[in-house]
């Protein structure tokens, strides 16, 4: 009889876990195991954001930086006297006449609030022919385009929206010149010493759940280094 009851208390104290238990054990394994997901997730499209937003930045911060770059050695002429070269209109680029601004070299020769062309003569040889000397930023649908010369245009940045480019134009008392019919007339352009670049690339959210586009702004402001004497 004792080895009997015995046997019977073995059994209680050695059953397995019920049908209930497992369940609610593996219904709390299920949850945990759909908050890590959850987290995992949320943190994975918080890291695509992050890096499509630095790319997004790191091209227009390129962009800005190449144009201001160029920008700065506009109307540059080494053959003018101002710059010291020997006789003026005698180089590559001729000198602006009275009323408007007269004696600045008038390398500037589109100037909209979306695109710029300018002149230079980089190497001194009399001509504005060689690569670099000659350069056409423009805004091309939804891309920045920029050519040298007769070459053909290349894209620097893309994701651009419609006013994505805007380029201001400032004289020498840092007053904006307005354009007219959309340009600057070339008396105006003779009178440019800055220009203000703001440039925006809007790119498509990597997270599905964002309805909102990320935007990247990059703004700087540019003086002409022959026309300007505060250089930035």
């Amino acid at each position: 009889m004792t080895t009997m009851t015995t046997r019977r208390r073995n059994r209680k104290a050695t059953r397995g876990m019920s049908t209930m238990e497992v369940l609610a054990g593996a219904s709390l394994s299920l949850a945990v195991l759909g908050i890590a997901t959850s987290f995992f997730t949320a943190q994975q499209r918080a890291l695509q954001v992050q890096t499509t937003f630095t790319e997004s930045q790191n091209v227009t911060r390129t962009f800005t930086d190449l144009l201001s770059r160029e920008l700065r050695q506009a109307s540059y002429d080494p053959t003018d006297p101002d710059q010291g070269g020997a006789v003026a209109g005698t180089g590559a680029i001729s000198d602006a006449a009275p009323p408007n601004c007269p004696g600045t070299d008038q390398g500037l020769t589109i100037a909209t609030t979306n695109s710029i062309r300018f002149k230079a003569d980089l190497n001194g040889d009399g001509d504005t022919l060689d690569a670099g000397e000659d350069v056409y930023y423009y805004l091309a649908g939804n891309t920045i385009q920029r050519q040298d010369g007769i070459q053909l245009p290349v894209t620097l940045v893309t994701g651009v929206p419609d006013v994505g480019l805007d380029l201001t134009y400032l004289n020498k008392d840092d007053t904006v010149l307005t354009p007219s019919g959309g340009a600057l007339s070339a008396g105006q352009r003779d009178c440019v010493w800055k220009v203000r670049i703001t440039v925006q690339a809007s790119l498509p959210n990597p997270d599905p759940t964002a309805t909102m586009p990320l935007l990247s702004t990059a703004q700087v402001e540019v003086a002409l280094r022959n026309r300007a004497q505060n250089n930035f």
